[in-house]
């Protein structure tokens, strides 16, 4: 079983982010409220899954990444 590692970044409109060695890159396009409008650039092999729990279920608030102290 692989371990998951929750993720959360800020960005401004027109800002990416990049995952897997640019294999997977997100932009951040557009935002009005609540909502986003968001870019996905990937490779041909990337799969991108809907979450089971839409965004405007409730349920348990995301913690941020803890990054291991050496």
């Amino acid at each position: 079983m692989s371990k998951t590692i929750n993720l959360i970044r800020d960005l401004k409109v027109n800002e990416c982010i990049s995952f897997d060695g640019g294999r997977l890159t997100v932009c951040l396009r557009e935002k009005s409220g609540r909502s986003a409008r968001l870019k996905f650039t990937l490779q041909e092999a990337v799969v991108i899954d809907k979450p089971r729990q839409a965004a405007n279920d409730e349920g348990p608030a995301p913690t941020p990444l803890e990054i291991p102290q050496s």
